[in-house]
């Protein structure tokens, strides 16, 4: 009899075993049979006890130094192909600038939509960002402490910094700013849903000024009627874009629905060959979003 009722808690614990944890383990299992990968690190509040079943899995990837720029640069075809992301990922602007690279990569597992945030750091700068992060170690080699620092991926971290985001990396954005500002409406986070909605705004800003005026001489929200306005096309999606910024600041469900339907509106308008690839990617993300 003990033995059947602990068989059937293992069989509840397993169904009501929170989806991240499934993201966590397919995630680090695929990273630590990477030769490229030294150390893993988990921070977040899954390193503090405090998770809850929309918190994202943070994970830092330590990476030696002479592979870094390699690894960065297969990270998406890794995440589509292995994580199960449904969308490449977005560099993050949102993380601290620890000596490495950030990304946020939506990841569908168990017919849900996860978020998976990596922080990828050559090998050297781990033991401070573990001190500054309060993470946790999950998983070192050997080798690890043996990497010495490269003044090349201290650059290719600072060009990839300065890079202007493309007009589908800026589609991206907007679609996971979307993403964590329904997570923090759920949980009634109205500061940090108010500085995403402001970030939302900002990325739509950049796509039409990527898409129409790449060569602009003007910077951020100045000079858009001039800028931007001299064209019926650029006229629509400034319309567009009055209507997104005349939104409530703190959004709502509805609002955010609104939004989310004018930012894809105007990437279709302003930038069709960015949206074209993308476009399974939404459909499963809008599917997954389901704002009602």
């Amino acid at each position: 009899m003990f033995d059947t009722c602990h068989e059937a808690i293992d069989r509840l614990a397993a169904v009501n075993r929170p989806g991240q944890f499934a993201v966590m383990e397919n995630a680090i299992n695929h990273l630590v049979a990477c030769p490229a990968v030294t150390q893993l690190l988990i921070r977040g509040s899954f390193a503090r006890g405090t998770s809850d079943r929309l918190s994202d899995v943070d994970l830092v990837v330590g990476v030696a130094p002479s592979a870094f720029a390699e690894f960065v640069n297969m990270l998406d075809a890794l995440a589509v192909t292995e994580f199960g992301a449904i969308m490449p990922g977005w560099p993050d602007k949102i993380v601290p600038r620890m000596g490495g690279l950030g990304y946020v990569h939506l990841i569908e597992a168990d017919g849900k939509l996860h978020q998976l945030d990596l922080y990828v750091a050559p090998s050297d700068r781990i033991d401070d960002i573990t001190a500054s992060t309060h993470g946790h170690i999950i998983y070192t080699t050997p080798h690890a402490k043996h990497e010495t620092s490269d003044p090349a991926v201290a650059q290719f971290v600072t060009d990839h910094l300065a890079t202007p985001p493309t007009c589908e990396q800026l589609i991206v954005e907007a679609l996971v700013l979307g993403w964590m500002i329904h997570k923090r409406i759920a949980r009634g986070q109205k500061f940090m849903a108010y500085a995403e909605t402001h970030m939302l705004h900002t990325a739509a800003r950049s796509l039409i000024r990527t898409a129409l005026s790449p060569r602009t001489v003007f910077y951020g929200w100045y000079h858009l009627d001039t800028d931007i306005g001299a064209t019926p096309i650029g006229r629509s999606c400034l319309r567009e874009l009055e209507v997104l910024i005349t939104s409530p600041p703190t959004p709502t469900v509805a609002s955010l629905k609104n939004s989310i339907e004018r930012i894809l509106a105007l990437a279709q308008r302003a930038a069709p060959d960015a949206v074209s690839p993308l476009r399974l990617s939404i459909d499963a993300y809008l599917h997954h979003l389901d704002l009602g």
